[in-house]
């Protein structure tokens, strides 16, 4: 597939030729001398590969190397249809007697037929390779029989780490933003491109702008969006409004589209990031830029684009930025930090000097530096970098000549794992984990011993190419561990330029695909047209069919006849990427794609799989997430004996997973257990937890579904052996509804002690019970020490939780439905707590539903007008998430003045008030993890941190003097509840205001008029579904900050107020659903018309 790889797929058709269960198969059939034979024919190829790739290629040995490729494939191929034969044949013999019989007699185990086939065809591969063999002596290659690169040195660190170190960029952030934020642009919305070639960091330039401080205090809203190739006005709408919502688009018309975008951007300052941008068609820059010149004063748009025809057409300054490469001090500096030990200088001057010659070929870019300081990394001597200088950096004549370096020096089990990246698209973020194992279906990642797990080796892959600067971006999850990557530009262009034309193709335009082609992958135009290219189907040594997903904005249909023409064209096929293209059944005949490792069928509406599938003994991934339909599995799944992962995120249809899935001991990953409720009737077909006894290599999250109540299910849950899955990180229980009468909540008690890992070595951070009946929780929970997230739903019998204090890393705490809950804990609050410090990681605290919960803690004595009087109560110092609804008891909860998001509905106001009680302060100041004063300390308001609220369906009015301590709140969304307005001149900070949906809301009696004074910094205010507003507050007329005014479904308001021209800031009303108002204020003729005629954006219906 990739210069330089041959050699490791060579070494995988010897390993292949020496495995036992080969050669017992050749044995059988009489082909065992040819088979290695066959292997050593190649290994004497293997010996001189290294040196025909390193030699000055002549067209000659160009072609003999083709012809050698060809070759090579062709004989993996014929090893890995003997290799997998002889698997079935292993799987067959296993079952039974009767699948023995079957196995020679009707199977292709006949020597008379297949056996003599595949002789046949091994005799003529040799034959083959005997003849390039020979010629091989035409070009007097040399033997090397090991590769002379460097692997895995020791490091503390990777050298992503210093990626996110940007030097020589300063001034150039400094001289953007100075043009950004000049107050002399007469337009509205200003558009400033910089221009320069891939690799010179215009990328990074616009992150250090986009996430300066001045320049977000400046803007209200900014968005990212990279366009990369494909300039689609549609696609990029979408993005901003992914950026604004913080959620995709549910597949709108684009006239939807448009309207939201308005809504986001109509009168606001606002800096759009348009990064990467191709585009050269001046028509499709207008039809965005019209969409986008509707903000606010002083709004700006930031291209970065290669080619400065682009900036031509997009700009409205002056002159575009050109940003310049580093200089040589700028450069060096990078250089350093990349080449040697901790970026420390060099103790050997002539090393240095060394240095600074090469970093002067790298013309100030800082990919090329970085990428070169990289790979010198590992060259220690003088000699070595001398030799470097002269004998290979002579040779770079332009950017990718100078990547390419970087590449040549991989060890070839690298170098296709990293060509095989072209596949994506540009920009595109690729899943760490998927990436692995897509590599382990190309046989990509190898094991030398059986001690060796490949998802960590193809990591070490993974963490070598990125210490490399093949990769950056990374994501990741907030334990260090990465998710997400992403590729450079010019890495993807190095990507595409080494993998020969006729391997590999990213198929994006009406062109053909070679007949040699092994891995197609497939870009929008496919994603939109579902046309598949006449030319794709003579490719017969197809080995993967991917589909990327780079827009999930688009459909995907793929026709029965194109599924059916795909399964059944590509015999050789490793890969097969059906995700997301709307197919309802998979032909029998993927049965016979007997070399496929990796099956993604997600998110489609299949209802049930063929048995079929069960012959693919390869199998390692099979992917089922969001088959929403599916509901059963094929009752032969204990055949699919190398399945590693079996998604199936999102399939609650299923009723239950067949018998012998226990058999499959080498899943790490297995989304949920479902058991068919009446398990003890059909044994037959339906498993039980004991089909999890063995699966003890099973990682990430863990659902069993269908778990019963009473004495047999207690019983059972000791088949599922979860104390001996340690490498589990989440685990989900969920029971039957099902009425449990007293006499029997002891043996779910049972149950989950069954079903809860109880070793010292258990890594599990999420737990979630879902109708367990149990009235306590058993001890063995507290044993948890690693416990993250704890996640109770509808456990309506539960009067206790367990010991919260015991869960030291406890983040995220939910309850739901916990119908008997009255105390969360045990303990009495009746004396003074020792320590004023309580959970102190939990993060996010939500109940839900629980409507007798009255307090965390059972007092002495219980009645409300007591609250005030009990003891202090501890402080959780680092809550920033509290959600509370449909809890009318609950007056009692630790503190919680650091919040910075509340969302309160159906509930007492008690808690709030508790933590603003005076008596109570002392606790806090005691949590205060500042580093001030004592005075400092005890002088914190509490809330001065929140920023967010929303208050739903309260009868209880908000007190002011809780208002006027809100001094950080941004957003306030009030819905559905009663009394005045509240208020205060102290939410200095407040943006944005809604309020909905009340009928006995009273909006008309301002009160202290002044109140609205205080809230300069409002700038959106939505009134919805008020039906009894008649009249605006007269208060709005101090609001001078006020953008956007919305007004939704207010029958009842009957003319807009002449103060209105007191919004000086106004930039956009919108008036819907409001008969008498909307006639009022009809363009040129309705009686209010003049008073609006100034807002530069109206909209309007009726």
């Amino acid at each position: 597939m990739a210069e330089g790889a041959l050699f490791d797929v060579a070494a995988r058709i010897i390993e292949k030729t020496g495995d036992l269960a080969v050669q017992e198969l050749g044995l059988l059939w009489g082909i065992k001398d040819e088979i290695v034979r066959l292997g050593e024919r190649v290994s004497t190829i293997k010996a001189v590969l290294l040196d025909a790739e390193k030699k000055e290629q002549t067209n000659q040995v160009k072609e003999w190397l083709k012809r050698l490729s060809d070759a090579i494939y062709d004989a993996d191929d014929l090893l890995d249809d003997i290799s997998t034969e002889a698997l079935r044949r292993e799987v067959m013999i296993s079952q039974n007697k009767k699948a023995k019989k079957v196995c020679i007699y009707f199977s292709k185990s006949n020597p008379h037929a297949y056996a003599l086939k595949l002789a046949h065809e091994v005799k003529e591969m040799m034959e083959r390779l005997d003849t390039i063999g020979r010629d091989r002596e035409l070009f007097l290659l040399e033997e090397r029989l090991e590769e002379t690169h460097v692997r895995n040195r020791a490091r503390e660190t990777h050298s992503f780490v210093c990626a996110e170190t940007v030097i020589g960029r300063e001034n150039d952030k400094k001289a953007i933003i100075r043009i950004l934020l000049d107050s002399n642009v007469e337009e509205n919305v200003s558009i400033l491109p910089i221009v320069g070639i891939g690799g010179l960091g215009k990328t990074t330039l616009a992150q250090l702008v986009f996430n300066d401080d001045e320049v977000k205090k400046h803007f209200d809203q900014k968005f990212w969006v990279c366009v990369s190739d494909d300039f689609e006005v549609r696609v990029i709408v979408q993005k901003i409004m992914e950026c604004a919502k913080n959620e995709e688009p549910k597949n709108l018309e684009l006239n939807t589209l448009v309207k939201e975008l308005k809504k986001e951007i109509d009168g606001k300052r606002y800096l759009l990031i348009l990064d990467d941008v191709w585009n050269g068609d001046r028509e499709k820059w207008l039809c965005l830029k019209n969409l986008l010149i509707s903000g606010g004063k002083g709004s700006r748009i930031l291209v970065t684009t290669r080619e400065e025809r682009v900036a031509r057409i997009v700009k409205t300054m002056q002159q575009p930025y050109f940003l310049k490469g580093l200089n040589e001090h700028e450069s060096w500096l990078l250089f350093k930090q990349m080449a040697f030990e901790n970026g420390q200088e060099p103790t050997n001057p002539n090393i240095k000097s060394i240095g600074m010659e090469i970093i002067e070929k790298c013309i100030g870019l800082p990919l090329a530096i970085r990428s070169i300081g990289s790979l010198l990394y590992f060259k220690n001597s003088e000699n070595e970098w001398l030799s470097f200088k002269n004998n290979e950096l002579l040779k770079v004549a332009n950017i990718l000549e100078t990547l390419k370096l970087s590449y040549d020096h991989l060890p070839s089990y690298l170098k296709q794992c990293f060509a095989y990246c072209c596949l994506f698209p540009k920009d595109y973020k690729i899943h760490k984990p998927t990436l692995i194992k897509m590599w382990m279906a190309q046989g990509f990642i190898r094991s030398s011993s059986p001690n060796q797990c490949l998802e960590d080796i193809g990591n070490e892959y993974f963490m070598n190419l990125l210490s490399r600067s093949f990769f950056q971006d990374v994501e990741e999850d907030g334990k260090g561990n990465i998710l997400q990557f992403k590729m450079h530009d010019l890495m993807h262009d190095l990507a595409k330029s080494i993998v020969a034309s006729d391997r590999t193709t990213f198929y994006s335009k009406e062109e053909d695909i070679h007949e040699k082609t092994h891995h197609v992958s497939f870009d929008r135009i496919f994603l939109s047209s579902s046309k598949i290219p006449v030319s794709l189907y003579k490719a017969k040594r197809l080995r993967t069919f991917h589909l990327p997903s780079q827009s999930q904005y688009l459909y995907r249909i793929l026709g029965k006849s194109a599924c059916d023409a795909i399964v059944s064209s590509f015999k050789f096929i490793r890969l097969l990427d059906l995700h997301g293209t709307r197919i309802k059944k998979i032909p029998s005949s993927i049965g016979k794609l007997r070399h496929l490792r990796y099956l993604d069928l997600s998110n489609n509406s299949i209802k049930m799989l063929p048995n079929s599938i069960t012959r693919l003994h390869n199998l390692q991934t099979l992917r089922l997430t969001k088959c929403n339909l599916i509901k059963e599995l094929p009752k032969d799944i204990n055949k699919l004996v190398n399945l590693r992962y079996l998604e199936m995120d999102g399939c609650w249809d299923l009723t239950h997973l067949p018998r012998g899935l226990g058999q499959l001991t080498k899943l790490r990953t297995l989304s949920q257990f479902v058991i068919r409720k009446n398990t003890y009737f059909s044994l037959r077909n339906n498993s039980g937890l004991k089909e999890l006894y063995e699966l003890n290599e099973l990682r990430g999250t863990l659902m069993i579904r269908g778990l019963r109540h009473g004495k047999d299910a207690a019983l059972e849950s000791k088949d599922a052996n979860i104390k001996e899955k340690p490498h589990l990180q989440g685990l989900a229980l969920s029971w039957i509804e099902e009425d449990v009468d007293e006499s029997n909540v002891r043996y779910d008690e049972e149950s989950l002690v069954a079903l809860l890992p109880h070793s010292p070595s258990s890594n599990l951070q999420q737990l979630r019970l879902i109708r367990y009946q149990g009235v306590k929780f058993p001890s063995a929970i507290s044993s948890l020490s690693n416990l993250e997230n704890l996640s109770l739903d509808e456990c309506n019998k539960c009067q206790h939780l367990p010991p919260l204090d015991q869960f030291h890393s406890l983040k995220t705490l939910s309850l739901y439905k916990m119908k008997d809950l009255e105390y969360i804990s045990e303990r009495e609050n009746n004396e003074e707590f020792s320590d004023s410090l309580f959970l102190q990681s939990l993060e996010i605290l939500t109940i839900q539903d629980c409507p007798n919960l009255k307090g965390w803690w059972q007092r002495q004595r219980d009645s409300v007008e007591d609250f005030h009087n009990h003891s202090l109560l501890p402080s959780c110092p680092h809550l920033s998430n509290l959600g509370i609804w449909e809890c009318p008891k609950l007056i009692s909860l630790p503190l919680f003045p650091y919040l910075e998001k509340l969302n309160l509905g159906k509930c007492s106001l008690k808690p709030l008030e508790q933590t603003l009680t005076p008596k109570n302060l002392a606790s806090i100041a005691a949590t205060s993890t500042s580093s001030s004063s004592t005075l400092a300390a005890s002088s914190f308001i509490p809330l001065s941190k929140l920023k967010s609220m929303s208050i739903r369906n309260m009868e209880e009015t908000l007190p002011k003097e809780l208002m006027c301590k809100l001094i950080s709140l941004q957003d306030l969304r009030i819905e559905n509840c009663c009394g005045p307005l509240p208020l205060s001149r102290h939410l200095t900070a407040l943006q944005n205001l809604r309020v909905w949906g009340s009928k006995e809301f009273d909006l008309t009696n301002d009160g202290d008029e002044m109140e609205w004074h205080g809230l300069r910094s409002l700038r959106n205010l939505v009134f919805y579904n008020l039906p009894n507003l008649a009249t605006l507050p007269v208060g709005i007329q101090h609001l001078t900050s006020l953008q956007t005014l919305c007004i939704e479904n207010c029958p009842s308001l009957s003319a807009i107020p002449e103060w209105i021209c007191n919004l000086t800031s106004l930039q956009t009303l919108q008036i819907w659903s409001c008969p008498i108002l909307s006639k009022r204020c009809e363009r040129e003729a309705g009686e209010d018309w003049s008073k609006i005629a100034h807002i530069p954006h109206l909209h309007m219906n009726w």
